[in-house]
């Protein structure tokens, strides 16, 4: 309670100097009290089983306090790398409840899905094609629902996970398959289009000199 009162106070004395115009390195500020917040959950996960929620905020925390701080370092090329970081602490966070206690194979869901969202957004930026971009959604989903069924998930294993692992790896595929196909169709449009003008011009000509 005590660290939590000392956030809160950090917080509101922060936004007193951001609303005064008194502070220039604000930004920074905020992105080390979220890194101190992500600390104080993580030590409360850490030392306390009970409080395995705690890791869920403080991967969360850990993420935004990344995203500000590399952002006010100027980091070349951030803003379109920069939310895959926050996405990946809250999938880090997730993960954490997992591997503390297997019986919480849930958590694998969430973890999969916040690091595939952030994946589709790097490859978003670095290629800007929405297929492959697609192709790796589908993949990374697929991925998650394998590792539902294969980690370890307490007595029991989630066997069924298998259906829409292998529902949405036949869809990456596929989705992969057609941009390659289009890709490769398209080279060919132009040869055959080229032809195509050439021959009817020629044909043109020679009417006309026949005529």
């Amino acid at each position: 309670m005590i660290v939590l009162g000392a956030l809160l106070l950090a917080a509101g004395v922060l936004l007193l100097l951001e609303a005064t115009g008194l502070l220039g390195v604000v930004g920074v500020l905020w992105g080390l009290l979220f890194v101190a917040g992500a600390a104080a959950f993580w030590s409360l996960f850490a030392t306390d089983a009970s409080t395995w929620w705690a890791a869920i905020p403080g991967g969360t925390l850990l993420g935004l306090g990344a995203l500000v701080l590399i952002d006010e370092a100027g980091v070349p090329s951030s803003e379109q790398w920069g939310g895959a970081v926050f996405l990946c602490g809250g999938g880090a966070g997730f993960a954490a409840v997992y591997l503390s206690d297997h019986r919480r194979w849930w958590a694998i869901v969430p973890a999969g899905g916040l690091i595939t969202v952030a994946l589709h957004a790097v490859v978003t930026a670095a290629l800007r094609g929405d297929s492959a971009a697609a192709a790796v959604f589908f993949a990374g989903l697929a991925v998650t629902s394998a590792l539902v069924a294969v980690l370890p998930t307490g007595p029991d294993r989630n066997r069924w996970a298998w259906l829409p692992a292998a529902a949405l790896a036949v869809l990456a595929v596929l989705i992969a398959l057609e941009a390659t196909v289009l890709l490769s169709a398209v080279a060919s449009v132009w040869p055959l289009a080229l032809i195509a003008a050439g021959g009817i011009l020629i044909r043109r000509a020679l009417r006309r000199r026949r005529a």
